[in-house]
């Protein structure tokens, strides 16, 4: 099992999904952090720090990061998937 290729090409889909969450969590927290306290108590609960309907006034910028954050993270998720379809196609194909 150490030496197995399938292993490092499935954790290459693993490290690219779990990256993209975490990199949009931690972009997120440290945009909420950064907001008066008044504008925060208004978010939703951790980690996905939900903007409230309809947006408060001064709180437009950290709702365009949070939709801009969300087409970052599904791209890479759809490499990710395309990746996963790669390798399954190899390991359909015969002996990597």
């Amino acid at each position: 099992m150490m030496n197995d290729p399938r292993v490092l090409l499935i954790g290459v889909f693993v490290a690219l999904f779990l990256g993209a969450k975490s990199w949009r969590r931690k972009k997120i927290k440290r945009a909420a952090r950064d907001l008066p306290t008044r504008l925060r108590r208004q978010l939703g609960e951790e980690p996905d720090f939900l903007p409230p309907q309809p947006t408060p006034e001064g709180m437009e910028s950290y709702v365009a990061l949070h939709r801009r954050s969300a087409r970052v993270m599904y791209f890479v998720w759809g490499l990710a998937f395309l990746w996963l379809a790669y390798v399954a196609f190899l390991l359909l194909r015969g002996p990597i």
